[in-house]
């Protein structure tokens, strides 16, 4: 594990369960209620920004990373893109 990684060997999720982490973007209850499950387990986390983080940069296909589930790091990544593109444009111009 390089040191970039050293972070996961403190994450909370380490003793759960990794099945409720897996955030199917289904909405049934079941999904749900792991979903809930794996975002308190986050909630507890120490490393939880640091995890984010790495989710974000390596843009992490599935599942809850830090405390956000697919969706929420999509719209994270989709916000963090929009400021690059407009300074191109502004660049070009």
């Amino acid at each position: 594990m390089g040191d970039s990684m050293r972070w996961m060997v403190l994450a909370a999720c380490r003793s759960a369960d990794p099945g409720i982490f897996e955030d199917t973007e289904t909405s049934g209850p079941r999904e749900q209620r792991a979903v809930d499950a794996a975002l308190r387990v986050c909630g507890t986390c120490t490393v939880r920004t640091r995890c984010l983080e790495w989710a974000l940069a390596t843009e992490q296909p599935q599942g809850v990373w830090g405390g956000h589930t697919t969706p929420q790091r999509r719209a994270l990544l989709r916000a963090r893109t929009r400021p690059r593109i407009a300074r191109r444009v502004v660049r070009a111009a």
